[in-house]
């Protein structure tokens, strides 16, 4: 059987939980001013129950993936996007199926 995550208390009545990407430093906030990160354990808690939504602009992001590198979002007719405080630096930045991870 199937491990599960079961909503805590603090989820009642919570649709959704909003994280604003910025573009400049690809780093997810929980602000829309970009003035207090989102911390990875936020991240992950939404990412889980499936109530992650970030907000870059006039883009609402559904993330299809999370792990090590960040949070993985796809735009159409764009390249995949990594947002979070945790991406690799340029250097180590890579091609993956002819789609640039960042």
């Amino acid at each position: 059987m199937l491990n599960k995550l079961y909503e805590q208390g603090k989820d009642l009545h919570v649709a959704n939980y909003v994280a604003y990407g910025k573009t400049a430093d690809h780093k997810l906030y929980a602000d829309e001013g970009y003035t207090e990160t989102a911390t990875k354990a936020e991240i992950e808690d939404a990412f889980v129950k499936g109530r992650l939504v970030i907000v870059e602009g006039a883009n609402y992001l559904v993330p299809v993936a999370f792990g090590a590198t960040g949070v993985i979002t796809v735009v159409a007719g764009e390249t995949v996007k990594t947002r979070h405080g945790l991406l690799l630096p340029k250097s180590k930045q890579k091609i993956q199926n002819g789609v640039k991870v960042l």
